[in-house]
C-alpha cells in the first residue's frame, strides 16, 4: 500500500480528513484486488469503478449510494430540470458528498485529463446544491505503463485540480484521483 496525496487544500481540513480515511481503504482494497484478481479495479468501467470506491467508502464508516436516481438541472438551461443519476454520495458523521466521476482516456494526455475533468465537472455543476454538503467532479486514471505516471504526477498540480491523491502500489499498478470541488 502507498496511499499518497498529491494536491491538498488546506482550507477544507474537514472534507479531506474525510477523503484520506476514505482513500486509504480504497488503497488497502485496491492493493487486494491487484493480490487476488491480478486487476485494476479501474481497469474495466466507469460504473465498477465507482462500485469499487462505494465499497471502499462503506468499509471505512460512511452510507454510500452509487448510480442513484436524482432531479438536476438541465446542462443546456439550467432553470429547467429533468430526471438523471449521480455517481456516488457519501455520508458521513458530519458532512455529506456528491461525486461525479469519469475516467481518463487510455491515451491520457494533458489535455484530455482536463477535458475530462471539465466534463465531470460539468456533471457536478447540474446537481442541485441541496444534495450534499460538497460536490466534486473526479478523474479515474490507472497508470498502465510507467510513460503516464509523470504525466499524472503533473496534473495533480494543474489549477483545475483542486485535490489528487494516488492509490496502490507504485509503478504501472497504481490509480490516479483527481478532485475538482464545486463552490
Amino acid at each position: 500500500m502507498s496511499f499518497e496525496c498529491l494536491k491538498s487544500d488546506k482550507r477544507r481540513k474537514g472534507v479531506l480528513s474525510d477523503w484520506e480515511i476514505w482513500l486509504r481503504e480504497a488503497d488497502r482494497l485496491y492493493c487486494r484486488y491487484l493480490e487476488e484478481i491480478e486487476e485494476s479495479p479501474f481497469n474495466f468501467n466507469e460504473v465498477s469503478a465507482v462500485g469499487f470506491l462505494s465499497s471502499a467508502a462503506a468499509r471505512s464508516g460512511f452510507l454510500t449510494l452509487n448510480e442513484y436516481e436524482i432531479i438536476k438541472r438541465d446542462q443546456s438551461d439550467r432553470r429547467r430540470k429533468r430526471p438523471g443519476r449521480a455517481d456516488l454520495w457519501l455520508n458521513g458523521e458530519k458532512r455529506s458528498y456528491s461525486f461525479e466521476f469519469k475516467r481518463a482516456w487510455h491515451a491520457a494526455t494533458i489535455h484530455n485529463l482536463e477535458s475530462t475533468l471539465s466534463s465531470a465537472r460539468g456533471d457536478i455543476d447540474v446537481v442541485d446544491k441541496d444534495e450534499s454538503h460538497y460536490a466534486a467532479g473526479v478523474v479515474l486514471a490507472y497508470v498502465r505503463d510507467e510513460h503516464r505516471i509523470e504525466r499524472y504526477r503533473n496534473f495533480a498540480q494543474h489549477e483545475s485540480v483542486d485535490v489528487a491523491y494516488r492509490i496502490g502500489p507504485d509503478g504501472e499498478a497504481g490509480g490516479y484521483l483527481f478532485f475538482s470541488i464545486k463552490g
